[in-house]
């Protein structure tokens, strides 16, 4: 391309860009562009047609303070040793790790930590490369949870 086409076809899209604008610019906008002035009929209109209704702040407040009011109270606490346990008992969490070629160990640190298997990717990490395993780790799927420290989640990933 030569500088004189090039110029030509900028000198073009400036002259088309500028019909353009004038064309929008100097219309006048239909009926269904010219919005309604906003105001309560409006408003109250809008939500009766969705079956809604307006209310004010004091009436949200005093609504609030009703539900709270009105809230069951909380059950007796069951001293029995059971429930103690259940209490103390933390969740553990599961998962299924797949992992693919292309993936890097990180990328699998990650993955336990947002599943809730391991708390800090980057100790998992640091613990693969301490124990010179950071490039072992297999394709394939894996059944892991929570409760494996990290040398158990090491040992079922190389």
């Amino acid at each position: 391309m030569t500088n004189t086409t090039l110029r030509g076809f900028a000198a073009g899209m400036i002259v088309s860009s500028g019909l353009i604008a004038g064309v929008y610019y100097s219309q006048t906008p239909s009926k269904k562009e010219v919005k309604a002035e906003l105001n309560d009929s409006t408003v109250n209109t809008y939500l009766h047609s969705k079956s809604m209704t307006a209310i004010t702040t004091e009436e949200l407040q005093s609504l609030k303070a009703n539900r709270v009011a009105s809230a069951p109270a909380p059950q007796e606490q069951d001293n029995s040793e059971e429930a103690k346990q259940e209490k103390e008992k933390p969740k553990v969490f599961k998962a299924t790790l797949h992992v693919t070629r292309g993936m890097s160990t990180g990328e699998v640190c990650d993955f336990l930590e947002k599943e809730n298997i391991i708390k800090d990717s980057k100790s998992f990490l640091k613990y693969l490369r301490k124990n010179k395993l950071e490039g072992q780790v297999r394709f394939g799927t894996f059944k892991v949870n929570s409760s494996m420290d990290f040398k158990k989640l090491a040992d079922a990933i190389t």
